[in-house]
Parts: structure tokens; sequence; C-alpha cells
């Protein structure tokens, strides 16, 4: 592996590890500082993901036209500043709802196009036959920060949840100095205007039926998946658990993440592209149905189920993602990687909507059951899925794991339901 490589794989540990400490310290303010509902924290998960919808598309069309590090340092900046600034007000004893809601927004928007560039410049830190290697690295760090993340934010909340922003700050901070070394030459699109570049993205996705279909599944997966875990803390609290157990219990979901990085590519190899990714999407099916039984099973239960989702999410993730890596032409990538992200964490925010409006209406716990029970059935989405489906015919991996190359508009792999 190159310096640059590794100073990437550094700053995305960091870059995620902050973003998950957030992530969880974000609902223990809300319910345990500020006082609000198990709707009102779902509602402040869904704006850190809102950013998908609201820039997702552009933002890959800018990310092609700028420069890609410089894009994930000034994200880092601004969460940084984000994040330090909330701690600081909630050491003024001036913290209300409405700062997490604006901080959580403003994170999500910049980490938009930290996740899209971050994507867009791995390949071109190693040789084409190391994709699949190097985002299984990016996985299994990212899935380290989402095992950390949570028991950091739940240790800290025992004295004080808002703590956790200091540290979410100053993780940015390493990160955004670690990506000051990353040396990366890629070509950028030519700057016809925004909408047409978007247009550009669109068509290649959509004349691609292996990567429409991809995106649909991920989509509807997404869609629930969030409904059942945007609640799944406040129901625990709720239910008598302790800040510091609730976030052991989150963080398997991470665990599982991290087993999944170190045995996707034999995985891959093993059943083949196209059969690990709707493999990997059909695994997880009886550990939703579990997990959307929060409240009413032992929390050593939902951490079983966290655990297996978190393993499958990751080996679906590397081998789609790679996929999409792989037959998509540079210069495109950056609007590829953001319409993907766009058609499927877009639905992140509307998951957590939907559970936040469920949650006042039928209660969270009815919300996380038929939510998950949902997500058990997104696999069949993919069902004869095949890795040449599209113009132009696509890579594909026999028994003994060996892909063959074809000119761009094949196919490619990807990573967390993303």
């Amino acid at each position: 592996m190159n310096g640059s490589f590794v100073r990437l794989v550094v700053s995305h540990l960091c870059s995620h590890l902050g973003f998950r400490v957030a992530h969880t310290v974000f609902p223990l303010t809300a319910l345990t500082v500020v006082g609000a509902s198990a709707a009102d924290a779902a509602l402040l998960m869904g704006l850190q993901t809102a950013g998908f919808l609201l820039v997702g598309l552009p933002a890959g069309a800018w990310v092609d036209r700028w420069h890609k590090t410089l894009v994930m340092v000034t994200a880092d900046a601004v969460r940084a500043a984000v994040f330090l600034g909330l701690a600081l007000v909630w050491a003024l004893g001036t913290l209300r709802m409405e700062h997490l809601y604006a901080a959580a927004l403003v994170a999500g928007v910049t980490s938009v196009f930290f996740d899209v560039s971050a994507q867009t410049v791995l390949p071109s830190l190693v040789a084409k036959e190391k994709v699949v290697s190097g985002n299984a690295w990016m996985m299994g760090v990212e899935s380290a920060a989402t095992v950390a993340g949570p028991v950091i934010a739940g240790t800290l909340a025992i004295v004080a949840a808002p703590v956790g922003f200091w540290l979410a700050g100053g993780a940015f901070v390493v990160s955004a100095g670690c990506l000051l070394g990353v040396r990366v030459r890629m070509p950028r699109a030519p700057g016809r205007g925004v909408y047409a570049d978007v247009a550009e993205g669109v068509r290649f996705i959509a004349g691609r039926r292996v990567l429409l279909r991809i995106g649909v599944a991920t989509g509807l997966f997404n869609l629930a998946w969030s409904a059942t875990v945007s609640l799944l803390l406040a129901i625990m609290l709720s239910r008598g658990a302790g800040e510091a157990a609730a976030g052991v219990v989150i963080a398997c979901f991470g665990a599982g993440g991290v087993f999944g990085a170190t045995v996707v590519k034999r995985f891959a190899v093993r059943l083949g592209r196209s059969r690990a990714i709707t493999t990997a999407l059909a695994v997880p099916a009886p550990f939703t149905v579990l997990a959307g039984l929060t409240g009413r099973v032992p929390l050593w239960v939902t951490g079983v189920a966290l655990f297996g989702v978190g393993a499958s999410a990751v080996m679906y993730n590397v081998t789609q993602l790679s996929l999409r890596q792989e037959i998509t032409p540079p210069a495109l990538l950056g609007r590829v990687n953001a319409t993907m992200r766009f058609l499927v964490w877009g639905m992140i925010p509307l998951g957590a909507a939907l559970a936040s409006a469920g949650a006042r209406t039928v209660g969270p716990m009815t919300v996380t059951v038929l939510a998950g029970t949902a997500c058990a059935f997104v696999w069949l989405v993919l069902v004869r899925l095949k890795a040449d489906d599209g113009p132009g015919g696509g890579p594909d991996e026999g028994p003994d794991g060996a892909g063959t190359r074809t000119r761009p508009g094949g196919v490619s792999t990807r990573t967390p339901p993303a």
C-alpha cells in the first residue's frame, strides 16, 4: 500500500469515528439533556442524512469538477467547527433542540461531499486488481469506527452526553490533517453545466440494469432499516437500559461490519459477484426481524441482530461498490457515486421521518416491528441478478474468483447500504 492510500484510510477512520460518536451523541443529548421525545430523536437522526436528498445529485457533479482532497479537508473543517461550536453552546448552558437540528443538518450536508470524494478517489490510489481489497479496508475501518463510536458516546454520557461533541470535533481535525499528505491525480469533468453533468450520471445508472436494481433494492432496505434503527436507542432507554449499555448494543452493528470486512473477499470469490450481492442482502432477513423486536426481547438479542445486519451490510456494500467503481469511467465516477447515494441514502431521512410520525401515532415498538419485517423481503428485488446486465456487458467472477475486464459500461461494486 502506498502512503497516500494509508493516509486516506486513517482519515476515513477518524472521520467516521467523529461521525459515529456524534451520531449517537445527538439522540442521547436530545433524550437525556434537552428532554426530547422518541419522535424528536428519530427526526434528529434523519436530519444527519438529509444532505443526500438536498445536495446528493449536484454534489457528484461538483466533486468531479473540484480537487477531491481539498473537498474532503473542507468538509472535515466545517464538521469540526460545527461540533466544537455545539459543545461550546452546551458548556454555556444555552443548548436547545433547534441547535441540535441545525448542527445535524449542516454536518450531514458536508458528509455528502466527504463520502462521495472518498469513494471517487480510492480507485486512483490502488491497482485495479486491488480495488476490492481497498474497499474492504475502507469498510473495515468504517466498521471499527461504528464499533467504537457508540461505546465511547455511551461511556461519556455517564458524565454528560454532549461531552462527546468535543471528541467528535477533534476527530475531524485529525482527519483533515491526514488528508493534507494525500497525492492524487484524476481527470476533471468538462464544465458543461451542473444539470448536464448530473443528467449524465443519472443516464449511466439508468442504462445499466444491474446498477439500477441494486439502487432500488438498497434504497428500499435503507428506508425500512432507518425507520427501525432511528428508534432503537429511545426504546432501549425507555425500557431501563443505561446509556453505556445501549451504546455497547448499538456498537454490535459495527462489530459485525468488522467481521464482514475480513471475509468479504473469500465470500465474493466463493459465490461469484452476482450471487454474493444477492446473498449478502438476503442473509440479514432474520436479524432485521429480531432488531424490530427491540423492547420485547433481551438486550443481547438485539446486539446479536445488529451484529448480523452489520456483517451482511459490509459484505454487500464492498461487493457492489467495487463493481460500480470498476465499470464507471474515472471522470464520471463522482456523479455516479453521488447519484447512487442520492438514490439509496436519500431514503434514510425519509425512513426516519416515517418512524418519527409512526412513533407519535402507533408507538415506537410497533414501527420497529413493521419496519424490521419489511427489511427481510427486500432481497427479492435482486433475485436472478446478473453482473453483466446492461449495455456492453460487464465483469463477473467465476468459481476461481478471476474477473474479466470489459470496457466502461459493464458493472462494478459498492459499500454499506449506500
